[in-house]
């Protein structure tokens, strides 16, 4: 087989788009013998499947990211050319560049290696030639120490700035995102120091070349076209700080005497703390800056480009019945969900996060101090050290993050975990849960949160009206119910099938905030030949009203997926709910369960329920119309009509439905970049 005069060595992750547009462009330099090697880093967008399927293409597919410079290397091991051309995957080569630069090596004996013009994508200049950095312009390029004079003429000089780029000219660090190189100039084994994952490794090998009496150029008789920064930008600005940083102190532990790195890290040190202090733009956390400055990078990160969404919760995860762990699985379907938990009852230290589903991590979080739901400065003190937790871990996985609030007392976290967007979820009005003594502390963080989010959803259309002002009209997105559990088919409990018919069954909480225990005593009493099912958490206030009634038999709160069965035994399903109080914007998420086992039912006339198609719902108020409006759906229970059109009402509810309305919505948010 005939050795090819050029080696093209590509690293790929996640750039499909412009990998392909990069190998393209190389397949019209005409007159040049020679080979593609392209290692794909664990990219995830379909750049390793596009690979494959060239013919044009030598492949070698890491299952994670290994870095930048160990994928040149492994490029470089399967190399057979007597030239080596770096090239990365955002550059363009226009026709017959690859022939001109080989043609300046034929011509140039005494060039290590040549670089070509890099132009912007709008064909303007892009200056990417370097000198080599000093130990004067590396503090000037890491610290604000660049604005003073002798530093600032330090920088200049190391950006080579004001310098005549018109003519073929020696360089002494340029570019490796388009480096033509002679093989014979470099190691037999490695072309770059994979101790510097991404960033100044081309810098220590020019430095490298240089010590060895050999001399890198560029000419303006060969141009590309540069993207630039297609793959880091993926970093995200905190990753990308802390890589840049780590990569220039390592490049000083290899070049510099010990005394001027120590000297080095203290002044940045010192630079990055003020930073800190002063909340600039990108500075890093205190353990990342010593790392960094350790030549530590972290991580690398794994190139799942997938947005977060960071849900602050009112309830823990293991609850796993509400409103948010039903949305929360819904959006693990096209972004990454965070779930973190609310701070305990008790004091406690750990945070620890755990995936739980695909795509879906649930945050355990420190209570720094207790009764943080009474006290401001103590939610203020727990949501924050939460937050910076939350940013930290984020940290190693950068990606756009949307910040979702369901718990008011949450709004301290806004603005301190990276987050473009805010959604706020309004399922209940936090503050109608406590004690009046406290409604205040939890009003106002209601109001803060509605004026902060850039998109508001409620859950029942009777909820705007009673939100606070927000900066956009809340958009309704109602509870759903999971198709897959609630089906017509399937066991009936024992416990209830042995119940004396008929059967009327509630599933829910068992209180005087929102479960009217009167008006249901009131019809147990009237109709004593029914049998009414009570299910769920109760309260000693919720069940008293119930207290010796023989025909009400309760059942205490049990898992979701038993709900079903038991519900299957009922003929009626009920919704007993008061009027005229603080709960009554709800609509119930037991609704669409009901309808979804064609089950009738009859609630009070709850605001969200009023707008229902007629007949769908059987809406009474009082304890002889409550009365009446059972008998009627007792009538209409066995009919196999009014069954089917309960449960067709259900499906368009689902939560598989809500979760693409979710998506869409946030999808439009982030496309609009709100901050």
């Amino acid at each position: 087989m005939t050795r090819p005069e050029v080696s093209v060595l590509v690293v790929s992750w996640n750039t499909l788009a412009e990998t392909r547009r990069c190998l393209d462009a190389l397949a019209s330099a005409g007159g040049v013998d020679y080979e593609v090697i392209v290692v794909d880093n664990g990219s995830v967008d379909g750049s390793a499947e596009m690979l494959a399927a060239r013919a044009d293409v030598a492949l070698v597919r890491n299952p994670d990211n290994r870095g930048f410079a160990a994928a040149v290397n492994q490029a470089y091991a399967h190399a057979s050319g007597e030239l080596i051309l770096l090239l990365n995957s955002d550059v363009r080569l226009r026709p017959a560049t690859l022939a001109t630069l080989v043609r300046f090596l034929r011509d140039r004996p005494e060039a290590a290696g040549v670089a070509p013009l890099y132009l912007n994508p709008d064909g303007t200049i892009q200056q990417h030639y370097l000198r080599l950095p000093t130990f004067t312009s590396a503090l000037a390029l890491a610290t604000v120490l660049r604005k003073l004079p002798g530093f600032r003429g330090a920088m200049r000089n190391y950006l080579m700035a004001g310098e005549d780029f018109t003519r073929p000219r020696p360089v002494e660090q340029p570019s490796a995102s388009c480096l033509l190189l002679r093989r014979d100039v470099l190691d037999p084994h490695t072309i770059l120091d994979a101790r510097l994952p991404i960033y100044f490794n081309d810098v220590l090998l020019a430095r490298v070349l240089a010590d060895a009496g050999h001399q890198l150029w560029m000419t303006p008789d060969a141009a590309v076209t540069h993207t630039l920064g297609a793959s880091t930008r993926l970093l995200g600005a905190r990753s990308r700080s802390r890589h840049h940083l780590s990569g220039l102190t390592r490049y000083l532990q290899l070049t510099q005497p010990r005394r001027r790195l120590a000297l080095f890290r203290a002044l940045v040190f010192c630079d990055r703390a003020a930073r800190r202090v002063l909340r600039a733009h990108g500075h890093l956390g205190l353990r990342e800056l010593r790392a960094a400055l350790q030549g530590d990078a972290g991580r690398l990160p794994d190139g799942d480009l997938r947005s977060w969404v960071v849900m602050f919760s009112g309830v823990g995860w293991t609850v796993g019945c509400q409103r948010q762990h039903a949305l929360a699985k819904q959006l693990a379907v096209s972004h990454r969900v965070l779930f973190v938990e609310p701070p305990g009852v008790r004091p406690r230290w750990r945070f620890t996060v755990q995936p739980v589903v695909p795509s879906l991590w649930q945050a355990t979080v420190p209570t720094v101090l207790p009764f943080g739901r009474q006290l401001p400065s103590a939610n203020h003190l727990n949501r924050r050290v939460t937050a910076r937790l939350v940013r930290r871990w984020l940290d190693r996985h950068p990606a756009a993050t949307i910040l979702w609030i369901d718990e008011d007392l949450a709004v301290p976290a806004v603005g301190k975990c990276g987050e473009r967007a805010v959604v706020y979820d309004v399922a209940d009005l936090d503050w109608t849960f406590t004690r009046r003594w406290n409604r205040w502390h939890m009003r106002r963080a209601a109001l803060t949160a509605a004026c902060t989010a850039d998109l508001v959803l409620a859950s029942s259309s009777a909820l705007p009206a009673r939100l606070p002002g927000s900066r956009g009209r809340p958009v309704v997105v109602p509870n759903g119910y999971d198709p897959d559990l609630f089906t017509v088919d399937g066991p009936v409990a024992d416990w209830v099938a042995r119940l004396p018919r008929p059967r009327l069954g509630y599933v829910g909480a068992v209180d005087t905030r929102a479960f009217d225990g009167e008006l249901l005593a009131a019809v147990a009493q009237r109709r004593p030949e029914w049998t009414f099912v009570v299910v769920g958490a109760s309260t000693r206030s919720g069940r008293a009203a119930l207290r010796g009634l023989p025909n009400v038999h309760r059942c205490g709160q049990i898992p979701l997926e038993d709900v079903p069965s038991v519900l299957r035994g009922c003929d009626v399903c009920l919704l007993p709910y008061r009027l005229g109080e603080l709960i009554d914007y709800v609509q119930p998420k037991k609704l669409y369960e009901y309808l979804a086992l064609g089950k009738p039912v009859v609630a009070t006339p709850l605001p969200a329920l009023t707008e229902l198609p007629a007949g769908l719902v059987h809406l009474a108020t009082g304890p002889d119309a409550f009365t009446d409006a059972i008998e009627q759906a007792l009538e209409s229970a066995p009919c196999p009509e009014a069954q089917a059109l309960r449960r067709s009402a259900a499906v368009p509810h689902s939560w598989a439905a809500r979760g693409e309305t979710v998506r869409h919505l946030l999808a439009d948010l982030l496309e609009a970049d709100p901050r």
